[in-house]
């Protein structure tokens, strides 16, 4: 259990060659519709069989760096990268005296992915209007998972949401339903995950998070 806790399950600041082209295609062409640009960096100097950079770090990985490192690289050697788009935000009122202790649930069990590894890359908000404020101080979450979100405001919530979507189409949400907090999803488009009584609920959340933030691009339609 200890060596699972020590594994980057999400990929963080790591990715293959196929991982690498499949990003800088995806990328290319969401940049053409998403007012939040996405890009992907080296974090190292790169070099080839005699020692000689080909990347330098920092440097911006388009299609031809994609080409360039096939050449001189394995498919399955992984690089050290930066991509504009990582990390996860959790979008829930944790203030609210009936559903406080599931908020906190929510965030320490989302916190504690890789054994807490993710922190820095994990921010918690109460609402849509504060996770605009995250895009405009340049934070980039990959996925944002939506909790608790108290009843009287659901329709500025869904009005904040509606904005978010045309500034970012491709942003990633997971709606999370509840029986009891959160009997439906109110955000249009949102991939969803329902609480219920049943053992191991928390597990099967994780799982599908997981998937949610691993998916490749091209899993989902990259369309205006």
């Amino acid at each position: 259990m200890e060596d699972q806790k020590q594994l980057n399950i999400l990929r963080i600041g790591i990715a293959n060659l196929p991982e690498l082209e499949e990003l800088v295609k995806s990328f290319r062409l969401m940049n053409q519709y998403s007012k939040r640009r996405r890009f992907v960096v080296s974090r190292e100097d790169l070099k080839d069989i005699y020692g000689n950079i080909i990347v330098e770090k920092a440097h911006d990985i388009n299609i031809s760096v994609v080409k360039l490192l096939q050449r001189n690289f394995k498919p399955d050697t992984d690089f050290k990268i930066f991509s504009s788009d990582e990390g996860i935000a959790i979008v829930t009122n944790t203030e609210s005296p009936n559903a406080k202790e599931f908020s906190s649930q929510l965030i320490s069990t989302i916190e504690g992915i890789g054994g807490g590894i993710y922190k820095p890359f994990i921010d918690t908000v109460p609402g849509f209007y504060e996770l605009f404020k995250l895009f405009e101080k340049g934070l980039s979450p990959k996925l944002v998972v939506v909790g608790y979100i108290p009843v009287k405001q659901v329709a500025q919530e869904v009005s904040m949401y509606n904005e978010i979507k045309k500034y970012d189409p491709y942003i990633r949400i997971l709606d999370i339903t509840h029986d009891e907090l959160k009997p439906k999803s109110f955000l249009k488009g949102a991939v969803t995950f329902h609480f219920d009584n049943a053992h191991k609920v928390w597990q099967r959340f994780l799982t599908k998070l997981i998937h949610e933030y691993t998916k490749p691009y091209f899993m989902e339609q990259i369309t205006k």
